[in-house]
């Protein structure tokens, strides 16, 4: 990246700024040669504590579920931390092929390997088996306390072997949400007026890291803060993940409903209108019940509490924060009028136990196809296929998302689709039809794809009925079951679909 003549002065001041920070924190906070290979003090611990992690991988075509689509590289900035590893927040690490590092601006590329990736996170960790790559490098210090202002400094390699500076300044500390993740985490804000950020870079102040940046809205980054940091390393031996409440709510700042609910004029709360069965309050929690406090943390009308360090914050934050899933969290609820005080085992909530899963990794997508109609389950990385998705997906596939996306059934665990028609003789008049959302198939009602599968297993006669949700345009597909048995060698050849089917592993 090229920088004019004007911004080169300040970056070159940012970099010696945090290296001279570093000089004064390097010695106690560098672990022993040992764990690191070499013990680097003074402006040589920043180039000694960041390094460049190089993914290459490969996703699935969600609207030919069949095919792959071309390979990728992403290059992230990886934080050395003890015990010869890597950290790095990034989505990059999942359907990953290959990992390379990259040390010290140098281009000779390591093998590498992910060892534990987090998608709640989204965090990485990765290591390097060839003891020479250690050499040179030292973990750089995490932050116990986040600034709440001042500057700090953003740090990542440049391909030309410079290690970039670039200055910025603190916004503000909030539970905050990061990648693909559904689960809140403490995060920092920092404001910083350059382009191209996001991709794990080091955030550094009085020679600490505070975090690792995420992403981008205008000119403010997220960054995964350095506590969040501490408690993934401190928990990788026996990874749990992170607790998430499960949790959808509505704010009582109107005086009338707070009244008719029966709270005081004095008191805060806010009343669920959701409770993810797979969550953290199912099983326990109520929608209509007003959640008055949680952890001991009383809750202003906007769900918002008084964290003790950071001020005001969401509480979903008390969910994950020095919590782990198998803890429990008391909460005090008005229900019905009564007030009473609950236990709630902390749950990590998997993404395949949502009914729009938010992510896949690992894996390809699940689909089905008979006669040329195409059949998926939704997903976000379906919707992700229309890119600006929330703008250009299907209204029909939207609606359906909020109204019923966080609550799945066991009757009706997941939505299913017919997501398009690949043309032939024996779906003829049904050629355009596509993301439609299925009612039943002969009969049955359609909860997931398992529930399809088991319904073309059985026939209406010499036929395969499907129905479709309401209002769609189209109510009901007939094909004759004779001739979509004999189109799957005519689809095969035609289209490259290799397996008429295929299920999650």
């Amino acid at each position: 990246m090229r920088f004019p003549a004007t911004a080169a002065s300040r970056l070159a001041a940012a970099l010696a700024a945090a290296l001279a920070a570093a000089a004064t924190t390097a010695h106690g906070a560098v672990p022993s040669r040992a764990d690191a290979g070499a013990t680097v003090t003074g402006n040589g611990a920043l180039r000694a504590g960041i390094v460049s992690v190089r993914v290459t991988g490969q996703e699935w075509n969600w609207r030919t579920p069949w095919q792959k689509q071309a390979p990728w590289t992403r290059t992230v900035t990886g934080l050395v931390v003890p015990g010869h590893r890597i950290l790095a927040a990034s989505t990059a690490f999942g359907n990953h092929l290959l990992v390379e590092a990259q040390k010290l601006g140098h281009d000779a590329r390591t093998a590498a390997r992910a060892t534990l990736v987090e998608q709640e996170g989204p965090l990485a960790l990765v290591e390097v088996d060839d003891p020479l790559f250690w050499e040179g490098l030292a973990p750089l210090p995490l932050a116990a306390r986040l600034p709440t202002e001042g500057e700090v400094t953003i740090l990542r390699w440049q391909r030309s072997g410079l290690l970039d500076a670039y200055p910025g300044t603190v916004r503000q500390v909030r539970a905050g949400r990061h990648g693909l993740s559904q689960t809140s985490l403490l995060t920092l804000e920092v404001a910083a007026s350059v382009e191209g950020l996001g991709e794990s870079e080091v955030v550094v102040a009085g020679g600490r890291v505070v975090g690792l940046v995420t992403g981008r809205s205008g000119d403010t980054y997220a960054t995964l803060a350095a506590p969040v940091l501490a408690q993934f390393l401190a928990g990788a031996s026996s990874w749990r993940g992170f607790a998430r409440a499960g949790l959808a709510w509505q704010d009582l700042s109107n005086p009338a409903l707070r009244a008719w609910l029966g709270l005081a004029g004095d008191e805060g709360g806010i009343r669920l209108t959701q409770v993810a069965p797979h969550g953290s309050g199912g099983g326990v929690l109520r929608p209509g019940d007003v959640l008055l406090e949680v952890g001991g943390e009383t809750l202003d009308p906007t769900g918002h509490y008084e964290h003790p360090v950071y001020g005001r914050m969401l509480f979903a934050l008390l969910f994950s924060e020095n919590h782990t899933p198998g803890d429990s969290l008391e909460v005090r609820v008005l229900r019905e009028g009564q007030r009473m005080t609950l236990t709630l085992p902390l749950r990590r909530m998997q993404p395949e136990q949502e009914k729009v899963p938010p992510y896949v990794f690992g894996h390809g997508p699940e689909y089905q196809v008979v006669g040329g109609l195409v059949f998926q389950e939704l997903t976000r990385p379906y919707l992700a296929s229309w890119g600006d998705w929330s703008r250009r997906a299907p209204p029909r596939l939207l609606v359906a998302l909020e109204r019923e996306g966080a609550q799945p059934t066991a009757e009706a665990p997941r939505l299913v689709l017919l997501t398009s028609v690949l043309p032939d003789p024996a779906n003829l008049g049904y050629q355009d039809l596509r993301d439609l959302i299925v009612e039943r198939v002969n009969g049955r009602p359609i909860g997931s794809l398992a529930d399809l599968r088991a319904a073309l297993a059985s026939p209406q006669g010499s036929y395969h009925v499907v129905e479709l949700v309401a209002g769609q345009g189209s109510r009901r597909i007939v094909l004759d079951v004779k001739e979509a048995e004999e189109a799957a060698g005519r689809i095969r050849k035609a289209y490259g679909v290799d397996r008429m089917g295929a299920a999650t592993p």
